[in-house]
């Protein structure tokens, strides 16, 4: 073997002994980089969750009007000075959700200071039905918010709703649901057109004819639901239109689709 293939021979084993050394050293720091990250997370952890660091110092309750604050506070339960970061939300929101008026509720955790928002979102009346002596109070999915003695202003009459069974929280259920459903998508319409609150009375007393009251002014004859979102885009502009001043009385028929009839 002549000097230049040994010199070569003991550059390559010179090469690899480096670069063994070199993995080496690369093990040792990925092994400390882990070690002291898995102590640095334990550590965090101690911090976050054992320590009373971190524990909720007050509660802030937004978006509710008509559901108390201190009634919602009662469902939360005493969670001041439990860790922000143990507490169990999802659970805290289910136990809202069973107020009938509330709709949806969110938790956001809140580090400085430390405590957590609580936003509720209501559900909105939008009509009742009177049932022997009581009033039922419900939302556009007609689950129930309530049963009281009296109705509620600014909420819609509705007639010809014939109530089977009505308890706080959820749906009521009637003896025509095919009906029921029809009904809903009327009001659906209403509600998206923004003119239900608007609305004094609607029967649905006869299906093929639909009638409501508007601003205690105007009767509103409908006919049945066939076209409807038409007919009240009829009927809107025809309220909008100069023939009619927001002093005008009468009867104004959309039954026939395409058509406004007003009469005074």
């Amino acid at each position: 073997m002549d000097t230049k293939q040994i010199d070569r021979s003991a550059e390559n084993i010179r090469i690899r002994h480096s670069k063994r050394q070199k993995q080496r050293k690369m093990m040792m720091k990925r092994r400390r980089i882990i070690f002291f990250s898995t102590v640095g997370l334990i550590l965090l952890s101690i911090i976050l969750f054992f320590t009373p660091l971190f524990n909720i110092k007050n509660i802030n309750i937004t978006g509710n009007s008509k559901v108390e604050t201190a009634e919602i506070k009662q469902i939360i339960g005493s969670v001041e000075e439990e860790n922000l970061f143990r507490l169990r939300a999802k659970k805290i929101i289910a136990n809202i959700k069973t107020v009938p008026y509330v709709e949806d509720v969110s938790i956001k955790k809140r580090i400085f200071p430390v405590g957590i928002n609580v936003e509720v979102i209501e559900c909105i009346p939008v009509g009742y039905i009177q049932n022997n002596e009581s009033y039922i109070i419900f939302d556009k999915t007609f689950k129930v918010l309530e049963i009281t003695d009296a109705p509620l202003e600014n909420v819609t009459e509705m007639l010809g709703i014939a109530v089977t069974s009505s308890q706080e929280g959820a749906v009521m259920t009637t003896d025509d649901s095919e009906k029921l459903s029809e009904i809903s998508q009327v009001c659906a319409r209403l509600i998206d057109e923004e003119i239900i609150s608007k609305i004094g009375t609607i029967s649905f007393e006869d299906m093929n004819n639909i009638k409501f009251t508007y601003e205690n002014r105007l009767d509103v004859i409908c006919g049945s639901v066939v076209d409807f979102s038409k007919k009240i885009g009829m009927f809107k502009k025809a309220v909008a239109s100069s023939k009619l001043t927001e002093n005008s009385r009468g009867t104004i028929d959309i039954s026939i689709s395409g058509k406004a009839i007003y009469t005074p």
